[in-house]
């Protein structure tokens, strides 16, 4: 049989099947998708507690982010873009039930408390999802969590990186830079992609210079 041509990549239209699979789930998925639209209105914790900024980004812009980097590292290095795009959109899907935790919130609270509440929000928000997709997402949510496969560690070093950028564009904006000194401090020693480590580097740099000219 001969490969499809190019000039018709892409315009392959849902097989019957596919469509009475999305038609069969419509409530599902938009009830997921109204408690996930929740994430557009969770602030950042970490930017007003540690940096003072009284309306921060959103988690669902970090989320954003987070997953346009996933697809470029994912593209340029091949290997799974697909699942740590997943991974990137959904590691912070809790937060849409129980808000964002900084660290000083999470240690007030106590860590295995925090994490026994996300997994509960987690479970919840994918819980009406029909039983395969729920599983898959589970499943990634959950990878990132244990941090036990390289996708997920290259993941937990993308939600660093993101950070990192956006402090350096809260600095860019005219805020004060020693109030994100911490986050600069705290990162390198979580960074294990080299890849990554490179990648911080160069946003140290620019940092420098951006000092410089402030």
């Amino acid at each position: 049989m001969a490969p499809k041509s190019k000039k018709n990549a892409g315009k392959r239209k849902l097989s019957l099947i596919e469509q009475r699979k999305i038609e069969a789930f419509p409530e599902q998925i938009l009830a997921f998708l109204d408690i996930v639209g929740r994430l557009k209105k969770v602030r950042r914790t970490g930017w007003i507690s540690h940096a003072g900024i009284t309306k921060p980004e959103s988690v669902a812009d970090h989320s954003f982010r987070c997953a346009i980097l996933a697809m470029c590292i994912g593209d340029l290095c091949s290997i799974d873009t697909e699942r740590l795009i997943k991974m990137l959109l959904l590691h912070d899907i809790h937060e849409a039930l129980i808000g964002d935790y900084d660290y000083y919130m999470k240690k007030q609270r106590g860590i295995s408390e925090v994490k026994a509440e996300e997994r509960s929000a987690a479970r919840n928000i994918l819980l009406g999802l029909p039983p395969k997709v729920r599983k898959h997402y589970s499943l990634i949510w959950r990878e990132f969590e244990e941090q036990n496969t390289s996708e997920a560690i290259l993941a937990n070093d993308i939600d660093k990186i993101e950070m990192i950028m956006q402090a350096m564009e809260y600095e860019r904006d005219g805020y004060d830079a020693k109030r994100f000194d911490a986050f600069w401090t705290d990162v390198p020693d979580k960074i294990k992609n080299p890849a990554m480590r490179a990648l911080l580097k160069l946003l140290e740099e620019k940092r420098t210079v951006l000092k410089r000219t402030v």
